[in-house]
């Protein structure tokens, strides 16, 4: 059904269920899978010396503990898991990422935003699912424990 899966991924909550839900259909489907982190471009000047080089490095500390988390998840169920990490807008950056690697699917969480908040404004998952080439997939609460093997 799907061959290339990329979710979403920044540790919140709604991606922790994003990437449960994602890495048992990869494993279902035998898809590739791809977990994105983006991050919001640092500041090009600040006032305080050493600034901008401290953000990098907490960013990239982040990031270090966001794959390490994926690559618990891919050992539990057996499957490999690429992870990446591009700076940008969250929506905008995943649905270019997805389109230029050819992704057909795109799983992102629901945010723990309040309903008004999200009317408002919107979210990243209803700006992705507005803009996207390919189908996307919504993950809402959390997700069941995984199906059992199956014998192939």
């Amino acid at each position: 059904m799907f061959r290339k899966i990329l979710v979403g991924y920044d540790g919140s909550k709604g991606s922790r269920a994003a990437l449960a839900r994602a890495a048992v259909m990869a494993r279902e489907y035998r898809a590739e899978l791809t977990a994105l982190w983006v991050r919001e471009p640092l500041p090009r000047y600040t006032d305080l010396p050493g600034e901008p080089e401290e953000t990098a490095e907490a960013a990239d500390e982040y990031f270090r503990q966001r794959q390490q988390e994926v690559a618990e998840v891919a050992a539990r169920l057996g499957i490999s898991i690429r992870c990446e990490s591009r700076p940008g807008h969250p929506a905008k950056t995943i649905v270019q990422f997805a389109d230029q690697g050819g992704y057909d699917l795109i799983v992102v969480g629901h945010s723990d935003h309040s309903e008004l908040w999200g009317r408002l404004l919107g979210d990243t998952a209803d700006r992705i699912s507005d803009h996207a080439h390919c189908s996307v997939l919504i993950v809402k609460g959390p997700v069941p424990d995984t199906p059992p093997d199956r014998e192939a």
